[in-house]
This record gives structure tokens, sequence and C-alpha cells, in this order.
């Protein structure tokens, strides 16, 4: 068994942390190492096409419950709805059900079809929904390319962070904002979500800032998510209330990442398999969707790859030419620069979708609030190790927990020069 390589990028003074009633800092990068465990590939994964088509077979038994609220957009002239799915106990006499498979038992296509485990807030309860210590921290997760907070992924990575501390977990509360017509959530409007759409995200913090005034709010994005989370923080700024925040396989330069993918057949038939996932979502909301008239319903349904469904549908809905200046647009790697919140961001070397070439080094080095750190395996949302146990939650929870204990060090004059970083 051997652990495979970990590279980290970073800026030669990156921000200082310390704990509350402490003096003594540290540097964001310290607090990275201190965070992320070897990473054991297993043996018979050692590639990223393996560690990547292995999600396919893996055991999805992670048994979240969740209560779902539904949110009308706040931006006028949008009569959009996305839905919010909040992290709950499980309810009493659930535990057999939590004992069962989490694999589904209505085909996903079937009108009656809802994520296992989720059931609807009512208005009053979603009113009353409150935390008992405000100074607990609540993590806002962003879900991959057409998924949801049903995902083993986004279930993987909030359970160890919601579990009790008595039970061995951090004791936060989560929830997960699923993008438009994604979750099994219905769309009021006639178009779906983009890569840079991070107006969600915006209504969800604002929220949450007006439920929970003094609470630390921390983000984790996957994939597109990440990407999306990418380009919000980069907005923000250093008005972002985030925290703290981690990226995880992202896709940084979208335009780099969709050209590269095209140049191979295994690229092609990752590719094709995004775009199918995007017309069940298009077949799903066709009653909405079709009264679009920037979508031509023929291309969207005839689309063989990524590419072909963003040209037929995304970049026109949006504004957008050309699917390559739509990719340009939304790739989050500039706006990496403008990132003012302590920020993890993880990538596999051999990535097979979220392409080394559009990897951010150079931004990371530039921006002292981020830490960029790669592995030399874990494929795209892999990261499998022997026994078939997922290693990415562990420097999530990791780094969340000791950023949960630290505060930014202000500096007057800029940054101060740390050795031994």
């Amino acid at each position: 068994m051997f652990a495979a390589s970990q590279t980290y990028y970073h800026h030669p003074s990156p921000v200082l942390l310390k704990p509350k009633d402490s003096d003594i800092s540290e540097s964001l990068v310290s607090v990275c190492k201190s965070a992320i465990p070897p990473f054991y590939p297993h043996p018979l994964l050692l590639h990223g096409h393996l560690q990547t088509c292995a999600i396919l077979f893996a055991s999805d038994h992670v048994p979240l419950h969740y209560k779902r609220h539904l949110l009308k957009s706040e931006t006028p002239n949008d009569p959009g709805t996305f839905s919010v799915d909040v992290v709950v106990p499980a309810p009493e006499g659930s535990a057999q059900e939590t004992k069962s498979s989490s694999k589904k038992v209505l085909s996903e296509s079937d009108p009656d079809y809802f994520p296992p485990r989720t059931t609807f807030f009512t208005e009053d309860e979603f009113d009353q929904w409150k935390s008992d210590d405000e100074t607990n921290p609540l993590v806002i997760a962003l879900h991959g390319l057409s998924g949801g907070s049903h995902e083993t992924y986004v279930r993987l990575t909030l359970e160890p962070l919601v579990r009790p501390k008595k039970d061995g977990g951090l004791g936060f509360d989560a929830m997960v904002v699923n993008a438009r017509g994604c979750g099994w959530t219905k769309l009021t409007d006639n178009k779906m979500f983009n890569a840079m759409f991070t107006r969600d995200i915006k209504h969800v913090v604002n929220l949450m800032r007006r439920k929970f005034p003094k609470r630390p709010l921390m983000a984790v994005g996957f994939s597109l998510g990440a990407n999306i989370l990418a380009n919000y923080l980069g907005e923000a700024g250093s008005s972002s209330p985030f925290h703290a925040a981690v990226l995880l396989s992202s896709p940084h330069n979208m335009d780099a990442c969709a050209k590269i993918m095209f140049m191979t057949f295994t690229g092609r038939l990752y590719s094709k398999f995004m775009a199918g996932n995007l017309k069940k979502l298009f077949e799903r909301n066709y009653e909405m969707l079709s009264t679009n008239p920037d979508i031509d319903v023929e291309a969207a349904r005839n689309a063989t790859y990524l590419y072909d469904w963003d040209s037929a549908v995304t970049a026109p809905v949006y504004g957008f030419r050309t699917g390559g200046e739509y990719y340009r647009a939304s790739s989050s790697v500039d706006r990496l620069i403008d990132v003012k919140v302590p920020t993890l961001i993880i990538n596999a070397e051999e990535d097979p979708i979220s392409l080394q070439n559009a990897f951010p080094r150079q931004e990371a080095e530039a921006n002292p609030y981020i830490c960029f750190v790669t592995t030399g395996y874990g494929g795209h949302l892999g990261w499998f190790e022997w026994g078939m146990q997922r290693w990415f939650p562990k420097p999530i929870m990791g780094f969340l927990q000791r950023m949960s204990e630290l505060d930014l060090v202000e500096k007057e004059n800029g940054f101060v020069e740390v050795n031994g970083v």
C-alpha cells in the first residue's frame, strides 16, 4: 500500500489564522497540511478512468435525511424557483429504513419518483428552523452537473459533518442547494442553470445570514457546483460572508476541459454521458422548457455530446452566441484571483473530466486566500481507497473543523511573510 503524491500550490505569504483565544497564528497552508491525511488509492484502481467509473458500482448507503424547502427567486422578472434540502435527524421509527439500501425503488423517470429520505418542510417548520447555538457552523453544499442532494458524494461529505460530536462527527448543520430543474424540483420558469449562475447561491446566503446572523457559514462545491461556488466567491470578494470554502474536482477552465476531452475516445464518452443526463432533465421538465423560444428543441433532443447540448440550450438561453463563448465566460479560473475567503481546492491529477491543463496553479500562487492541492490519483469525485472507502470526506472534514476554530488575522499593511508554510 502506498500513498498518492500530494502537491501544494499557494501564495508565498498565505493569509494567517489564529484561534479566537490565542495570539499564536499559522498560515492557511499549514492549516491545510494539518487537515489533509494521506490518500492510499485502491491498488486495483490506479487510473483516473477506473477511479471515476468505480462510482457507478460503489455502495451508496449513506442514510441522511432531508427536509426540503422551495424558494422563489428574489430577482425581478425572474419567476424561477429552486429548492434547498436541509439535513435533519432521522425521524422516529426509521431505523429499519435506514438499514436498507438507498437504491431507488421507482425508476427516476417515474412521475411519482422523489429522492429517498426527503420530505417537505411545512412553511411553519422552515420558519421555526433555528440553531440552539449561534456559534455552530452551517455548511452549504452545491452539487455537480445535473445532480442534487441525493448524490452519494454529497451525502458522504455531509454525514461526518452533521454527525453528533459524541459519535465522532463535527455536529455542524448542513444544507444543499439544488440547481434549477435538479433534485426532482419542478421548474416554474423555462430555463435551468449554468456554470456561472450564482443568483441562487446568493439568495441562499442572504437568507441564511438573515436567519442566522452570527453563525459561521461554510461552503463546499462539487465539480460544476464547485465552479459556480468559485464564481460566487470571486464576485463577492471581501463581502462574502463565508468563513471557509472547499472546491472539489472543479473544472476551473471549462473551455480547455471541453476541447481536450473531445480529443480522445474516452473523453467523448464522458461528454456523451453528461449530455445524456442533461437530456433526461430536459425531458423531465419538457413542458416548461419547450416554451423557451431560445431553445432548439430538436437540437436539444439530438445532442450527442455536452458541447452540442450547451450550444443548443445553455448558450442561447443565457445570451451567448456559441458554446465556446459560454464556456469561456463561465470558467471560474480568472475569478479565483478575487476570492477573499480561505479556500481549499482539491483536484486529482489524472481526473479525466476536470483536466490538469485547466488547473489554477498560477492563480493559487497569486492569491493568499487559496491553497490548491493535487493528488496523484483519484479520478473525478472518486478517491477510492482499499475497501472502496472514499478519501475526500476526510480532508473536507479536517479543513472545516480546523477553520471553525480559527479566525483570519487582519493586517493593515498587507500579509506577513511566514516561514515554513
